[in-house]
């Protein structure tokens, strides 16, 4: 052993500390996550430095919760950050309580497959009443009204272990919101059609109860507040699998994440003389606004046609200067996706061709996805 090699560790020695098998640490090194300090040019054997012992443990730790190859790379690139790095954590935490979710209503679902007699099941909720209107308020706009594509008109409802997701698109728009709540019964989803949830809306404006108990079982909704019921039937359709969708066209960690006052967008979108331009979609003229960075990173209106406008209404993470970001975007659709404007919102994207979502800078399950305008 060499004089160089006495101040490093084996990868067997790595391997025991670290909690990765050698065989592990071989395919780090060859994925270029985790590269030895030194390779022996006669026999290949790989050394390592005392000061890559956190560095393995990390991968180690990154591997047994199922964290992705690039992930773990990018867990490692970042571990001095510790911001970024918690980023990737609740990313991967989200998409395996996803999972989960996915399971248990797959396993339900097989279930009745293999016992179809078996008495029906149902699952009872317990719901703020004011915060599920807030929920149908969020997503209400997104449902289509394409009659070619019935299964995207009406608001999916989710039932978790710990509340309700609702969902809903027209393929242009994606919006999320969740409820927390008692629930008491297996996870399950119904598909309630738009005629529905605006019954269901109406029906939340009641007064005299705090709580909106909401019953799902095979074939049915019934949702009850301050005494009066509300049943509907679902609709016979399987949703789009939104969560892949999501997976595959907002990346975990987004290039832009940009916080921004709603009320101050809100309120410039609609002013008089606001920048906008007009494209036609399926026979349809629809008014286009430009969202773009100034000097400082915030966020501000910009003339769809190239010419900059003043006004800014929040902060960039990382922003790179006017130019750094332009998105185009459908006037209406950015509107409802800023709701009523109130509190801080966070724009996230990854480019002008990118979808960009809008979400609540208090809550995470909460978001509008938009599809950009190709200027």
């Amino acid at each position: 052993m060499t004089a160089v090699e006495s101040e490093l560790r084996s990868i067997g020695e790595l391997a025991r500390t670290s909690g990765l098998t050698v065989s592990a640490l071989r395919f780090y090194d060859r994925s270029g996550v985790l590269a030895p300090a030194r390779v022996d040019p006669v026999t290949g054997y790989r050394w390592y430095t005392e000061e890559q012992v956190g560095p393995a443990r990390l991968v180690a730790g990154l591997r047994r919760v199922g964290m992705p190859l690039a992930g773990i790379a990018e867990a490692l690139r970042h571990r001095h950050r510790p911001a970024e790095v918690h980023r990737l954590l609740d990313a991967h935490l989200r998409r395996l309580e996803d999972g989960l979710a996915d399971a248990r209503r797959e396993l339900s679902r097989i279930r009745s497959l293999i016992d179809p007699e078996e008495t029906i099941v149902t699952t009872r909720l317990v719901l703020s009443r004011t915060d599920l209107a807030a929920a149908v308020d969020a997503v209400r706009f997104a449902v289509g009204t394409d009659p070619d594509l019935p299964v995207l008109s009406g608001v999916l409802v989710e039932v978790e272990p710990d509340g309700v997701r609702l969902v809903a698109t027209d393929r242009h728009r994606l919006a999320v919101a969740r409820v927390a709540g008692t629930v008491d019964g297996p996870p399950v989803s119904a598909l309630l059609p738009v005629a529905a949830v605006d019954e269901l809306r109406s029906l939340l404006d009641l007064d005299g109860a705090d709580a909106a108990e909401v019953v799902v079982a095979t074939g049915r909704v019934t949702v009850t507040v301050a005494g009066r019921p509300l049943t509907a039937v679902p609709l016979p359709y399987d949703f789009p699998d939104y969560r892949r969708l999501l997976r595959a066209q907002l990346g975990d960690v987004p290039t832009y994440r940009i916080p921004f006052d709603g009320a101050a967008l809100r309120a410039a979108l609609t002013a008089d003389g606001v920048p906008v331009c007009h494209r036609a979609h399926e026979g349809v003229e629809h008014e286009v606004v430009a969202l773009g960075l100034d000097g400082r990173g915030e966020l501000r209106l910009v003339d769809p046609n190239g010419v900059v406008d003043a006004g800014g209404a929040g902060g960039a993470d990382g922003a790179g200067g006017p130019d750094a970001l332009r998105v185009a975007v459908n006037r209406e659709y950015l509107l409802d996706a800023l709701g009523s404007g109130d509190g801080q919102l966070v724009l996230e994207l990854d480019g002008p061709i990118a979808p960009l979502a809008v979400r609540r800078a208090d809550d995470a399950h909460a978001f509008s996805v938009l599809m950009p305008v190709r200027l």
